[in-house]
């Protein structure tokens, strides 16, 4: 019996995106929750929240191989973070309850993240002013 090698299919692009982008809201809102906990400033649960959600990101590209990471690339990835993190801190400072402050930063994280992939919104490009 000779031998066949396995067949090899191409993974579900648009399935790998969204469970991507569900991944990025969870653990940006797990980074934030966390950093509030610990009772550091604003700032500082900003950050850690928006490295908490780009860590995993950075981790999947580099175990799946891919070249230029998510990260580096032009699509709106930290930005995504950064406002769902900044909303669930102005939620929790506002008096609301986990419950809401989370699915409206991890909703809102989500929401831009698919709109970025599958509307092809990219951030501005940074150009050098001559001179």
């Amino acid at each position: 019996m000779p031998f066949r090698p396995l067949r090899r299919r191409e993974l579900p692009q648009r399935t790998l995106k969204v469970v991507d982008a569900l991944g990025l809201a969870v653990a940006t809102v797990i980074g934030a929750r966390a950093a509030i906990d610990a009772q550091v400033t604003p700032v500082a649960v900003l950050i850690l929240a928006v490295l908490t959600g780009v860590t995993g990101e950075v981790v999947r590209d580099v175990l799946c191989g891919e070249f230029p990471p998510l990260l580096l690339r032009e699509e709106a990835y930290a930005t995504a973070a950064l406002a769902g993190a900044a909303a669930y801190l102005g939620l929790h400072w506002a008096g609301a309850s986990d419950t809401l402050a989370i699915s409206v930063s991890a909703g809102l994280v989500f929401a831009l993240r698919m709109a970025a992939v599958f509307r092809d919104l990219h951030l501005p490009h940074l150009r050098r002013v001559p001179g």
